[in-house]
């Protein structure tokens, strides 16, 4: 990156907790509101470089776009976009896989899969995957054909104790605390920040200045990596001591008062 020409100012926005919230969205849909997409387009308008940075794959961030995002972090940064191009990809391997499920059935745990190509959920009975109704179980997902290769798996809060007295998973992946009563298990050795660095390896530019917006854990090594950290009000305070600015809630539209708050819009 040393040997490229300045560029414009980069910025990653997560997704949930961030961009937008439950009490907007309809299921797994996303919907910021409008002062927070038009504050999106006014950042690019302005010569400015727009990422979103999310733990949801790519086919469930098609709501956004309509908006001039021109790269996608997904799945805890197992899989990057930039200007149409895949840039970097990890999937859970197929011996992982097979033993996850079947430990996860062992200890009666739910969880919901998820990957570039789809999600799918594994339940035991339990309905421990809410919002996930509509989501096919995993049976039904390897039936249709839909390729077995995911980057995390999701699961609640009625979940937690049984996958934290787990050896095999606690040792096998990354957990993640994300806030609302939802949890993580990503692949080691990535995150946010790691798939952030690859699209930044990736510009054809060296950035002005780089800012990034999350809300959770999942988002710390994103923030890491920025120039400046911005932290939404609705965040956890563990979340919020890693803020070069806390703003204000989702609710309220933080992510257009930081944008003002640093002149970007």
């Amino acid at each position: 990156m040393a040997n490229k020409n300045q560029g414009p100012v980069v910025a990653f926005f997560d997704v949930d907790g961030t961009l937008t919230c439950r009490d907007f969205n309809e299921g797994l849909h996303v919907n910021p509101t409008p002062r927070v997409e038009d504050a999106i387009r006014a950042f690019v308008a302005a010569g400015n470089v727009a990422v979103v940075c999310s733990g949801r794959s790519i086919v469930n961030l098609s709501d956004l776009e309509h908006l001039p995002f021109s790269g996608y972090v997904t799945l805890d940064g197992t899989h990057v976009i930039y200007d149409d191009e895949v840039i970097y990809d990890r999937t859970i391997a197929p011996d992982t896989l097979a033993a996850t499920v079947d430990e996860m059935r062992r200890i009666g745990m739910e969880a919901a899969f998820e990957g570039t190509y789809g999600t799918a959920a594994l339940r035991v009975g339990l309905d421990h995957l809410p919002g996930y109704e509509d989501i096919p179980s995993l049976e039904e997902y390897e039936r249709s054909g839909a390729p077995m290769v995911f980057g995390k798996a999701n699961f609640t809060d009625e979940s937690l104790d049984v996958c934290l007295a787990s050896d095999y998973l606690m040792s096998s992946y990354t957990y993640l605390n994300v806030a609302d009563g939802n949890h993580e298990l990503t692949i080691p050795g990535t995150s946010k920040g790691v798939g952030g660095r690859a699209l930044l390896e990736a510009l054809p530019f060296l950035p002005a200045h780089v800012y990034a917006f999350g809300d959770s854990e999942n988002d710390l090594e994103i923030l890491s990596i920025a120039d400046t950290a911005v932290v939404m009000g609705n965040a956890r305070d563990a979340v919020k001591a890693h803020a070069d600015y806390v703003t204000d809630d989702v609710r309220d539209d933080g992510v257009v008062t930081a944008l003002r708050h640093f002149g970007l819009i």
